[in-house]
């Protein structure tokens, strides 16, 4: 059962005025309570740009060429729109992965999709496609993996306990068929958890992987952190890849020494201060 969390309405004047009766937002969070799960739909200057230059209402699906998804661990990445769908940011979609396919919701339409496309093509990025939108069952299928996931995590970490190792569980992925089961974790260092993947195996009747992740990646995929600046942390907002961070970009900046202040949420140095490092 949805909740929805009203919010009022946009009052849109200047070059929008003749929007103000059509542009409204009636959920900023939506929240399935049985599943803890809440999904931002957030709306931004550049939408109403987009959407106006194309004579839609920001309440109507449109017909895109590239659209922006959200997946799983705050992942964002692009795909086209080969078939035409007619789409809308916060819509859940079905798309092609490099294995299987996957759901996510839809972020961005906009001409930020479009730039972000050219430098995929001149970086020969391999866009892949948007297959569909999905029926009642795959979400009800979409919601139950979710919360399957947290049984895996849940289940992971008491193993972990038996074997005694050194490892923190961060998050569980299933694939959309449930042919394979992916666990992500943190270690200081190697391990050789071979057994750990039979017992999960024998477990759950899938094919298991076990990756280790990075703590800005942990931070990343945990998301829902704010920065000393106040904002949502960059790693969630909107990297994709991490720059390697040394003291020497600081020192170059004038900035502090003090590491724990240069550190972010995940005990390494932020990655924002390699943003303006090339000014120096």
């Amino acid at each position: 059962m949805n909740t929805y969390i009203e919010a009022p309405s946009y009052t849109i004047t200047g070059q929008y005025a003749d929007y103000e009766k059509d542009f409204s937002v009636p959920n900023i969070f939506e929240v399935n309570k049985e599943f803890n799960i809440i999904r931002r739909n957030t709306i931004g200057n550049s939408q109403l740009d987009f959407l106006k230059r194309n004579g839609t209402k920001l309440n109507e699906p449109i017909d895109v060429g590239y659209i922006e998804v959200l997946m799983k661990g705050n992942i964002k990445n692009i795909y086209r729109n080969t078939f035409g769908l007619m789409l809308n940011i916060g819509d859940f979609v079905i798309v092609e992965t490099d294995t299987c396919c996957d759901m996510g919701t839809i972020t961005n339409i906009t001409d930020k999709v479009n730039a972000k496309v050219s430098r995929c093509n001149c970086s020969n990025v391999k866009i892949l496609d948007v297959l569909r939108k999905p029926d009642s069952s795959e979400l009800e299928q979409y919601y139950k993996k979710m919360a399957d996931e947290q049984e895996v995590v849940a289940k992971t970490k008491e193993y972990v306990k038996v074997y005694n190792f050194d490892m923190k569980v961060t998050e569980a992925h299933w694939q959309f068929d449930r042919q394979k089961l992916t666990v992500f974790f943190t270690a200081p260092a190697r391990i050789d958890f071979r057994e750990l993947v039979k017992d999960l195996a024998r477990t759950f009747r899938t094919r298991i992987e076990l990756r280790q992740i990075s703590a800005r990646e942990e931070a990343k995929r945990l998301g829902d952190f704010a920065g000393p600046c106040g904002r949502e942390t960059c790693c969630t907002s909107f990297l994709s890849s991490f720059n390697h961070v040394t003291l020497d970009h600081a020192r170059t900046q004038m900035l502090s020494n003090n590491v724990s202040k240069l550190s972010g949420n995940c005990g390494r140095l932020k990655c924002c201060i390699k943003f303006e490092y090339e000014n120096y």
